[in-house]
């Protein structure tokens, strides 16, 4: 196991939240349970009533920094906690896990990395612009365009003006929505 690459990792994540998780202290019990270590992660919780809003989940072999996602917090006070499993979490104890908590979104990348995070961070906005051939729109929210793409939306039929919620993505080709829902007016 690279400790470093676990290390890079957690702090690639942590740092652009402005925030700093002590990672040194779960390394050192890492190492000591190599073998059983099946992922790492951090989880960004409120510091005075420990309630996880963010759950990120990495792998401990692969260097994954260039790939990396977030979601804004609007400026809440989150602390960084880092955390690891010992077995593959969705196998082992389904009702108690991190995956089929009630209240947040699961969102998931490719390479071994995803987040969970909790409906509060959910954001609405409207349709502007949707190309059905090219399976890709954009979502207006203020004086911005949001790009998404069809496969992340929960229904089909898609159309220009149609209000919507979504978990915003902080990701290298800018902001994104994921987990986009119809939004019933209020």
């Amino acid at each position: 196991m690279n400790t470093n690459i676990i290390k890079s990792n957690l702090g690639c994540f942590t740092r652009a939240y402005g925030l700093q998780a002590n990672g040194d202290k779960l390394l050192k019990k890492i190492i000591g349970m190599e073998q059983n270590v099946h992922q790492v992660g951090i989880i960004l919780r409120d510091p005075v009533s420990k309630k996880n809003f963010i759950i990120c989940k990495m792998p401990k072999e692969k260097d994954i920094t260039a790939s990396m996602v977030w979601i804004p917090i609007q400026n809440k006070n989150l602390e960084a906690v880092p955390v690891f499993s010992r077995y593959p979490m969705q196998s082992q104890h389904p009702k108690n896990s991190l995956n089929h908590m009630i209240g947040y979104d699961k969102i998931d990348e490719k390479i071994g990395f995803s987040l969970i995070a909790h409906r509060s961070f959910r954001i609405r906005g409207i349709i502007e612009r949707f190309f059905p051939k090219k399976g890709f729109g954009f979502i207006r929210r203020n004086s911005r365009d949001i790009f998404f793409l069809s496969c992340w939306c929960d229904f089909d039929h898609i159309h220009s003006g149609q209000e919507v919620s979504f978990m915003p993505l902080i990701t290298r080709k800018g902001l994104q929505a994921k987990n986009v829902e119809i939004e019933t007016p209020l």
